[in-house]
């Protein structure tokens, strides 16, 4: 199982991406993280685009959250992405009260995390599932120019 996630992690950043053009998947859900958003736990109405300039999130018209690829710190996938964005909401939480939830159990889930630079010296992280998981990190990694991260 593990051989296989690898083999399209490869097969994901290896596919053709045009950096130029923009990208929009939605049918996707917030699993947790810093954003202050409440959702049901299976609302699957979250939609992320991906552009050269901008990453977008629109967690289900209630709230949109906007970072610029530069800001993005890491990209993970699978475990490894729940693992990063438990980290950075576990230091957050010391600092103040933010929302974590869907975090807490193990998951083979097909799971996106995203560790970004609020802009005040603070770092903020999002976890997302969706079945296009692999596309989209195709995207992140092409417009961010970081490479998908995932340990076993």
């Amino acid at each position: 199982m593990i051989r296989r996630r690898f083999i399209a992690l490869a097969i994901a950043a290896a596919l053709p991406i045009d950096a130029a053009r923009p990208y929009f998947w939605n049918k996707i859900r917030y699993r947790g993280g810093t954003v202050q958003v409440r959702l049901d736990p299976w609302d699957w109405n979250t939609a992320i685009s991906v552009k050269p300039d901008e990453i977008m999130l629109d967690f289900s018209g209630r709230a949109t959250l906007r970072i610029k690829p530069s800001q993005v710190i890491s990209i993970s996938y699978g475990q490894e992405a729940k693992r990063r964005v438990e980290n950075v909401v576990a230091l957050s939480m010391l600092l103040g009260p933010l929302g974590l939830f869907g975090l807490l159990h193990k998951t083979k889930d097909e799971l996106i995390g995203i560790v970004y630079d609020t802009g005040d010296n603070k770092q903020g992280a999002i976890l997302l599932e969706s079945p296009f998981a692999l596309a989209i990190l195709g995207a992140l990694s092409t417009v961010t120019g970081k490479t998908i991260e995932v340990k076993p």
